[in-house]
């Protein structure tokens, strides 16, 4: 054996160490110490211990107390017939530390990756009738917060028209939450919150939020958050049912950006589809952007709540705002007392309830 490799051993009989040579026999090894001599052992028994100081250190299967230290540069015809050495077990030890690194930060990254675009596959295979019963619930949560006067469904309901050629799946609501922000729901449902219409400047930003809101339920974004958010337990019937908790977990839960852009691109169509012009649209999210700036000191701002799950503010203003078109003739939303009929609707409705706390 190779003059610069030291071994010591202890026999699990008794405390004496011994420095013995280590002569290969085969697939075995015999230690031999002048003239005393132990083996053969099979190499195929040996079990890797750890480090000593500078030792690798085996055990033997079988034999409590039995050792074998090997310390210095191993000779490939030793290396080669030695147990694996087990720093951090199976695969890892047999590649390295290094490398397996590198496969957990890959697997990681595909597992993240497929996470994120699972619930993308999955939602258009949720039947609508499960998201209608979903929608339905929430919806019954709110407790008759919803508003209702002849003049103002009225009103509303040629809003949707204009935006949506075929709105016959669609249930366009406006609640009694003093809220400036819009949900769309499960099952076609979208909630305009008394607080943004309240302080809209005009049926034609209503039209652009509102027409953001349809966007997402056409592309079915409402389904896909909740897949990603709370996983198969929304269709196991894992929203709890307390009043305004499905509500509250659509309006925190957010969008990603590309869903949000894409709910923006068919507001923009269905805006220009409407000949609604976007300049207020644009305005809107103009008051955003300088409501961000404003958040870190003014937590009583009332936009906070629209920032909270629709961001990029100032670059959606800009992309509003590039998107008025010359050559359509556009007229207003609604008239003048169609808009003062949708402001003043859950003012007007003598049955509604309050918003009594219901977010907070």
């Amino acid at each position: 054996m190779n003059d610069f490799i030291n071994i010591w051993h202890y026999d699990g009989d008794s405390a004496i160490k011994r420095s013995p040579e280590l002569e290969i026999v085969g697939r075995s090894f015999l230690l031999v110490e002048r003239e005393w001599r132990t083996g053969p052992f099979a190499f195929a028994d040996l079990v890797w211990q750890g480090m000593v100081g500078n030792a690798l250190v085996y055990g033997l299967a079988g034999k409590d107390g039995w050792r074998l230290g090997i310390e210095g540069p191993i000779p490939d015809d030793l290396a080669t017939k030695l147990p694996l050495h087990r720093d951090f077990g199976g695969w890892i030890d047999r590649v390295g530390w290094k490398r397996a690194a590198v496969v957990f930060t890959v697997v990681s990254a595909l597992v993240i990756g497929a996470a994120l675009k699972v619930p993308e596959w999955a939602a258009p295979f949720v039947p609508k009738s499960w998201e209608a019963k979903m929608g339905d619930a929430m919806v019954g949560d709110l407790g008759g917060r919803i508003c209702h006067t002849p003049a103002g469904d009225r009103a509303l309901a040629k809003l949707v028209g204009a935006l949506e050629a075929d709105p016959e799946d669609l249930q366009v609501m406006v609640a009694n939450i003093d809220m400036v922000n819009a949900a769309a729901l499960p099952g076609g449902k979208v909630l305009l919150f008394n607080g943004l219409v309240r302080e809209a400047k005009s049926a034609d930003e209503v039209a652009g939020v509102l027409a953001h809101e349809i966007g997402h339920v056409r592309e079915r974004h409402v389904m896909q958050s909740l897949l990603r958010q709370l996983g198969l337990s929304v269709l196991m019937g894992g929203l709890d049912g307390t009043a305004g908790s499905g509500i509250n977990t659509i309006v925190s839960m957010g969008y990603s950006r590309e869903a949000e852009r894409e709910a923006d691109d068919w507001s923009i169509a269905a805006l220009r589809r409407a000949a609604i012009a976007p300049d207020d649209t644009a305005k809107f999210f103009a008051k955003l952007a300088k409501a961000e700036k404003a958040i870190g000191g003014d937590k009583e701002n009332s936009l906070i709540g629209y920032i909270s799950s629709h961001p990029m503010s100032a670059q959606r203003r800009d992309i509003f705002s590039g998107s008025r078109d010359k050559s359509i003739d556009y007229r207003p939303a609604l008239t003048a007392d169609e808009w003062a009929a949708l402001k003043s609707m859950c003012k007007n409705d003598k049955n509604v309830k309050g918003d009594g706390g219901l977010f907070l």
